[in-house]
């Protein structure tokens, strides 16, 4: 194989030309952070994860300071203080938590009625395609956690074509259930005159968001907020989408981002209580297991060795997939990334997995998947292969292999 020049290769989608491994984790500065899904076209570029000077990214950065440099005890205190701000008295509701009932929001839900004394009320925005196990877990929450809830359900033909163009224009096939559960919670909160939405842990954490951040306990306005007057959906602009589908303002309406001036006029709070309290995913499974009737899936999930986390919709495998055609960066790698910050396994042990199961490619529910757009296998393929970024990816003997990849992957 010649030697390459990756500073000359094309990045597709505007993150750095040249990838920087991570020394402590598996991740690389081809991490994008999250954005406000409503603005993301066709062609649109990304802002990346850094690697400081010493080699170490963002998210180990943050990592390294949750576990040694913030004081808990305070940060709870902190929570507290804030919680008896907007707590209620008169059997009104005081708080949202949105989730499917996994481990995240279990555990939200469930220290916020129990132990810190809130009325929380639970809303799902619901999956693409439930799994079996994600149906039953969404039920265990209330019945087995104890919680009023509300699932919400979009137009599954709307969904249907929101999924299929995303896939087209920017190979991002879970975009749909993005914009739910970015704007949701909060437009449930403003319906019902309800102070808080607590989420779990900072974007931070994966890397999805810039550490300054980090300094509050805020979810970022910028992600459910959107005063443009051209919004995006399925990477085309709204017009141009109820034009080619004949849509109308209500079919999009669940889709749609708030205003600054909607949540102006009100005193909503949105917070991540991984900011107060410490995160830790593995710990927080089992809390969720115990008392919300949590359940992990019957099978490993494909393309990682884990069974528990993202299992609740079947748009989940080729999501994951989808970042990492786009970004080399799979679901083993995020889990034994996050896995290694968390001190759970080391480097090596994470390297040994990611051999084994990164860019699996995600068949358990690719058939329904397929049914869910209406296309054939050799379509998606081909799609696929239009979001192979050239600083990435190279084809040779008609099969394509990974560049600027950690030699132990290859």
């Amino acid at each position: 194989m010649k030697k390459i020049n990756y500073s000359d290769l094309e990045s597709k989608f505007g993150l750095p030309n040249v990838v920087v491994h991570c020394k402590k984790c598996l991740m690389t500065n081809q991490k994008p952070f999250s954005i406000n899904e409503t603005t993301n076209m066709k062609g649109s570029k990304k802002s990346g994860m850094p690697i400081n000077k010493d080699g170490v990214c963002a998210a180990c950065e943050y990592s390294l300071k949750k576990n040694q440099n913030i004081d808990w005890s305070k940060r709870e205190e902190k929570l507290l203080k804030m919680l008896d701000k907007v707590r209620r008295k008169d059997g009104r509701y005081d708080c949202i938590i949105s989730g499917s009932g996994g481990k995240d929001s279990g555990t939200q839900a469930h220290l916020l009625k129990y132990k810190y004394g809130m009325n929380p009320l639970t809303v799902t925005y619901s999956p693409l395609l439930y799994t079996e196990v994600g149906w039953r877990n969404v039920r265990n929450w209330s019945y087995v956690g104890g919680f009023d809830h509300y699932l919400f359900t979009p137009n599954g033909k709307i969904s249907s074509i929101l999924s299929k163009e995303a896939l087209i224009n920017l190979y991002h096939p879970m975009q749909p259930f993005k914009f739910g559960i970015k704007a949701f919670a909060a437009k449930m909160a403003l319906k019902f005159d309800i102070p808080l939405v607590i989420y779990g842990e900072p974007y931070a954490e994966y890397g999805s968001q810039d550490g300054v951040q980090t300094d509050s306990p805020s979810y970022d306005l910028e992600w459910y907020i959107n005063d443009n007057k051209d919004i995006f959906l399925g990477g085309m602009h709204v017009n141009q989408l109820k034009e080619k589908y004949k849509l109308n303002d209500v079919d999009l309406l669940p889709y749609m981002p708030l205003r600054s001036h909607d949540v102006n006029k009100s005193n909503l709070k949105v917070e991540f209580l991984g900011w107060y309290v410490k995160w830790d995913p593995q710990d927080i499974y089992y809390y969720a297991s115990e008392n919300c009737g949590l359940e992990s899936d019957m099978q490993r999930t494909d393309s990682t060795h884990g069974r528990y986390a993202g299992v609740d919709d079947k748009f989940e495998w080729p999501h994951y997939y989808a970042h990492y055609i786009k970004y080399g960066i799979g679901r083993c790698r995020f889990d034994t990334s996050q896995e290694i910050r968390n001190g759970h396994i080391t480097r090596e042990e994470a390297l040994l997995l990611a051999k084994k199961f990164e860019g699996e490619i995600p068949y358990t529910y690719l058939n329904d998947c397929l049914d869910f757009w209406g296309i054939d296998e050799e379509k998606f393929w081909e799609i696929t292969d239009k979001f192979r970024s050239p600083h990435l990816w190279q084809k040779e003997n008609n099969s394509w292999y990974r560049i600027q990849e950690l030699p132990e992957l290859i």
